[in-house]
């Protein structure tokens, strides 16, 4: 009996042994695939691109420069021999002032012109040779003759006499191809005859605006170019700059009519300018004068560097802030009001939200990533480069950058990784 019993017993403990492992097996092998099922198809993946995030500070400006004005010496209407934002010479002829009366002479003058052109035209085609230069020249010849309309109805004569030295030297092309007017007829002599007669009458009655300075030309005169200089910028206070009215005081950019000693045209020395704004005295806290910086111009839609020139000291929660920059002179010369960016930061590389980030140091700036590779979750080090309130721009750890482990365009990261862990399979 005593051995039965022990016999009983022994197959007792067997089977609670053998039930036990096979427990443990299952625990095993089947808690695992229960969290990936669990957790594995829900999480959400998203691919590594690359962007960028700045910090900026948005605020409307006003262009502090070194400015002469030139007053209009007579009174009629302004050619302007320079294009706005052009740069011009000691001495260069910018524009030329035409009375009333000699307006009307040159309007005829101009039409002679282009009898003359025509009547050209007319001798050139006597000998009734035909090559392909040919019709390209004239192709060439009747398109700036459009122009060449176009600047005289619109009074633009600052361009017609550009265009008619084209259409001249493209006649004169054609007349060699097809070896030369011969003799001038009669009445393109009599035509040039009482144009240059017509001309003498224009230029006892115009006058010239010659620059003395090298600079950039502006035909937006404003009324601030005596009072916004260089020397001023440290005496102007928040509410100066909130009293600058320019649209109030400025011409209208296409009236072409002048009056004797009215402001005319200013010409812009040197080649840097002052950017000038008002800061939140704890934004401005965070500059220094002689900080390098961006500023994006979002009048000309322009990114240029600067590097802070001065800072006030508070006033009524405030101060002034002046940054130095030396490009996009001719985009802003018309200029005066402006709205920027004042840009604190801006990094650009591979941009992924904050919140896919784990194991975040800030003293070091360094993070983890999840990546995922063949479905399973790799953690792989980081150094976030920049970060906004939503976003990072991150890049690899130098030295932990191991074969097919490492951040790069279109490679899938978990955007939510609470409760992943490493090597855990995730659907795709």
């Amino acid at each position: 009996m005593k051995n039965t019993k022990n016999t009983k017993d022994k197959k007792s403990r067997r089977k609670i042994l053998l039930r036990n492992v096979f427990l443990v097996l299952f625990l095993i092998l089947y808690i695992p695939s229960l969290v990936s099922w669990i957790y594995g198809n829900n999480v959400s993946t998203e691919f590594i691109r690359e962007g960028e995030i700045e910090s900026s500070i948005n605020t409307n400006a006003y262009i502090v420069r070194d400015e002469i004005v030139i007053t209009s010496p007579a009174e009629g209407k302004c050619i302007r021999e320079k294009s706005e934002g052009e740069r011009v010479s000691v001495n260069s002829r910018i524009a030329t002032i035409v009375d009333n009366a000699s307006l009307e002479l040159l309007n005829e003058l101009r039409n002679l012109d282009l009898k003359i052109i025509e009547a050209k035209r007319k001798e050139s085609e006597k000998s009734n040779l035909f090559s392909r230069d040919l019709t390209k020249i004239e192709k060439m010849i009747d398109e700036r003759l459009i122009d060449l309309v176009d600047c005289i109805n619109k009074n633009n004569f600052s361009l017609i006499s550009g265009i008619k030295d084209e259409v001249d030297e493209l006649i004169l092309k054609q007349a060699t191809i097809i070896g030369g007017y011969g003799e001038k007829s009669s009445h393109i002599r009599s035509l040039e005859i009482e144009r240059d007669a017509l001309q003498s009458q224009v230029m006892k009655n115009t006058v010239d605006i010659i620059s003395k300075h090298t600079g950039t030309v502006s035909y937006v005169v404003d009324g601030y170019e005596n009072m916004l200089t260089e020397d001023v910028i440290e005496k102007l206070t928040v509410k100066d700059l909130e009293n600058i009215k320019v649209r109030e005081r400025q011409k209208n950019h296409d009236d072409l009519t002048v009056y004797l000693n009215e402001p005319l045209i200013k010409i812009i020395k040197g080649i840097d300018y002052h950017i000038v704004f008002p800061l939140d005295k704890d934004e401005a806290a965070n500059f220094n004068t002689g900080d390098k910086v961006e500023v994006r111009i979002n009048d000309i839609d322009k990114i240029v560097d600067g590097t802070i020139s001065y800072i006030s000291e508070g006033m009524d929660g405030k101060c002034i802030v002046s940054v130095n920059v030396d490009r996009n002179l001719k985009e802003t010369a018309s200029l005066r009001n402006i709205n920027i960016d004042l840009i604190k930061e801006r990094h650009s590389g591979f941009i992924v939200p904050l919140e896919s980030l784990v194991n975040i140091n800030e003293k070091n700036k360094t993070a983890e990533i999840i990546i995922v590779r063949a479905n399973r979750a790799r953690f792989v080090p980081v150094v976030i480069k920049g970060r906004d309130e939503k976003f990072a721009v991150i890049e690899n750890v130098e030295g932990e950058t191991s074969t097919g482990w490492k951040v790069q365009r279109y490679v899938p990261y978990v955007l939510n990784p609470k409760n992943i862990e490493e090597g855990q399979m995730i659907e795709q």
